[in-house]
């Protein structure tokens, strides 16, 4: 998945770090690495109290290797290969071994098909695709972090790898206000590996993008999952267990991590949907008025057809609840709820970033602001949002060398979704290298 990042951000950052080249240039090859230390810790009243005092530390080193093939001309084909804690299921404390990350088949057909254009494209990928309904802003995976002025994902950043297919129609103007112009649509199973379950269905996204004349570029997403036909209900409540469900869910790729949970979690977002019959609607908005500076806003809302329940049936405001039957023992003890009743789950969200170099090429500041409400039908509507202000500097020591430091802090509602319990604050900071 960490290739996604390169997929759909266009984040500004100083220079381009090209490819090693190899085999006459039919061969490319990136390194990428990343070190992190955090000193974080969650607000009084978590749903596990060890997060409110645990310790500041390094966290493990990401790496990836990314190789891009040029078959031809028109064909080529690319493979990511990470040794990644934060990833490939809830032995990343432990598996220290390399894994295929993302990869894919690129076919250019206009050029394959005898009608190359040099302001045409139309490409079909097939293999691993990259969904997302967010554009234009920096996301880290791994490694795979330069893009991110900050350090933490969004708090509904959601995105994941699938196997698939898409196809992608872009088109640049010489002049007039609109400069240029894409079209994307995509069909996946929900699975990054495989997924042939009985009554399984497909993941679709259609998203268009318009750049006009003095940096401006706005895009529109729709992503759609259908999954749930694999449900089986006894007296209103079905398990999740077994079932494959939408990887975009909960969102991907944070990197705040809490001694109660294994590093291959990501319960710093909002947890609301179960990621069966789910739908996103995203508008994404972005300015950049000069070299220096990039103003991103987006505004959204993401749907599933179901609720995440306890055992009894009584609808929980997300996947992590308190104690049985969702009241609070005395001892704070959480769950994860894996079970689900009918019931549409909703939230509302909005995300506003900006970068400035106050040294071109070298210093910036950035901040985002993030607010998520949970506004599902079954779930009370007081105290139901999440927010996040994300505060960082990086310094690049050269166009391979970046050091971010970023302060976060996160408030969770009662009834917001959120996974930590009352959210979190503190420092983290990155050094990473990409060549």
């Amino acid at each position: 998945m960490s290739l996604l990042a390169t997929a759909i951000m266009t984040a500004s950052i100083p220079a381009q770090v090209n490819a090693a080249e190899f085999l006459d240039g039919l061969a490319e090859v990136n390194f990428l690495a990343m070190q992190n230390y955090q000193a974080i810790q969650a607000k009084e009243g978590a749903f596990r109290p060890v997060d409110e005092e645990q310790s500041s530390g390094f966290g493990r080193i990401r790496v990836n290797l990314m190789f891009k093939f040029h078959l031809n001309e028109y064909i080529t084909a690319d493979v990511d290969i990470a040794e990644e804690p934060n990833d490939f299921g809830n032995n990343g404390d432990r598996d220290f071994s390399f894994h295929q990350d993302y990869a894919g088949i690129e076919f250019e057909l206009l050029g394959l098909s005898g009608m190359a254009s040099d302001d045409s494209n139309l490409t079909l990928r097939v293999g691993n695709i990259g969904g997302s309904p967010f554009q234009f802003k920096g996301f880290q995976d791994g490694a795979d972090n330069q893009g991110n002025a900050l350090i933490g994902n969004g708090i509904t950043d959601y995105a994941t790898a699938e196997n698939g297919a898409q196809l992608s129609y872009s088109k640049t103007l010489d002049s007039g206000m609109i400069r240029a112009y894409n079209v994307t649509g995509h069909i996946t199973t929900s699975s990054f590996g495989e997924a042939f379950q009985e009554d399984r269905g497909f993941n679709y996204r259609l998203q268009g993008t318009l750049e006009f004349a003095g940096g401006f570029k706005a895009g529109l997403n729709f992503l759609q999952a259908n999954q749930g036909d694999q449900l089986r209900f006894n007296n209103g409540v079905a398990s999740l267990d077994g079932l494959t469900t939408t990887n975009y869910r909960f969102g991907d790729g944070e990197n705040y991590n809490f001694s109660a949970s294994p590093s291959s979690e990501r319960d710093t977002h909002v947890g609301v949907m179960p990621g069966l019959d789910q739908a996103i609607m995203q508008l994404n908005l972005a300015y950049q008025p000069s070299p220096e500076t990039s103003l991103i806003f987006m505004i959204g809302k993401a749907t599933d057809d179901y609720t995440f329940a306890d055992a009894a049936g009584n609808a929980v405001a997300g996947i992590t609840y308190f104690g049985v039957d969702g009241v609070a023992d005395p001892n704070g003890t959480t769950f994860d709820s894996n079970s689900v009743i009918r019931g549409e789950s909703s939230v509302k969200y909005y995300t506003f970033e900006a970068q400035h170099y106050f040294i071109p090429n070298k210093f910036y500041v950035a901040a985002r602001y993030a607010e998520a409400e949970n506004t599902s039908d079954l779930i009370e509507q007081t105290d139901n949002t999440v927010e996040r202000i994300q505060v960082a500097a990086g310094y690049w020591f050269n166009d391979k060398t970046l050091l971010k430091v970023e302060y976060v802090d996160q408030d969770e509602g009662a009834n917001s979704g959120g996974q930590i319990g009352t959210g979190f604050d503190g420092f983290t900071s990155e050094i990473s290298i990409k060549f």
